[in-house]
């Protein structure tokens, strides 16, 4: 069972960080972008307001992560690959945002369960990649950790189709299976036919870098 996204905060406003911001905004979702540098938070404003007014009317900016995931159904976090960063976002997530909300890291290799296991919600806990284009696919990769629910997994797929994205579900080892890091076998991949957006990501990189 899904459950009902309308607002998505984002953590960080890097490249990566504006890029989802637009991604959730073109959705038609509210987005609430944070940085505690307001350069940056200015630069990815201006960056997304090239996408038009009407879109930029659901963007929210705030500095502070605590008043960005008050009212988030799903919160990602988009900052720095450095584990105790994120972890100590989790921490901060699982105090200040609301019942409910889905906690979500765009790590391309940190493990989603450690992440986890600093919270008291794991089974609301996931990973969302955004790899970068290649080959011209426009891929977004749900990653679950051993106590991701189903119903977490049903609801970010369905924001990854609203984005216009090709899903792949990643199944993650538990941490007594893993060499190191996250572990991805071949046959835990399934991808999901059901993107309806058609949005170019090459050209969309280069909208949201100034």
């Amino acid at each position: 069972m899904t459950k009902e996204i309308v607002t998505i905060a984002v953590i960080g406003a890097g490249d990566l960080g504006r890029e989802i911001a637009a991604l959730a905004l073109l959705a038609g979702y509210r987005t609430i972008l944070e940085d505690v540098s307001d350069s940056r938070l200015e630069g990815a404003a201006a960056a997304v307001s090239r996408l038009g007014d009407k879109v930029c009317s659901h963007l929210i900016t705030a500095n502070t992560v605590e008043d960005a995931v008050r009212d988030a159904d799903l919160i990602i976090e988009a900052v720095a690959e450095e584990m105790e960063m994120k972890i100590e976002l989790f921490t901060i997530f699982d105090k200040f945002a609301k019942p409910g909300a889905i906690l979500a890291s765009s790590s391309p290799s940190l493990s989603i369960a450690d992440m986890a296991s600093v919270t008291f919600c794991a089974e609301r806990c996931i990973g969302m990649r955004f790899p970068a284009a290649a080959d011209g696919k426009n891929i977004l990769e749900v990653v679950c950790a051993p106590e991701t629910s189903e119903d977490t997994v049903a609801t970010c797929r369905e924001v990854a189709r609203r984005m216009g994205k090709e899903i792949i579900v990643v199944q993650e080892m538990e941490p007594s299976k893993q060499a190191a890091g996250v572990t991805v076998t071949s046959d835990s991949r399934r991808q999901d036919a059901g993107a309806t957006v058609a949005i170019d990501p090459l050209a969309f990189r280069t909208i949201l870098r100034d």
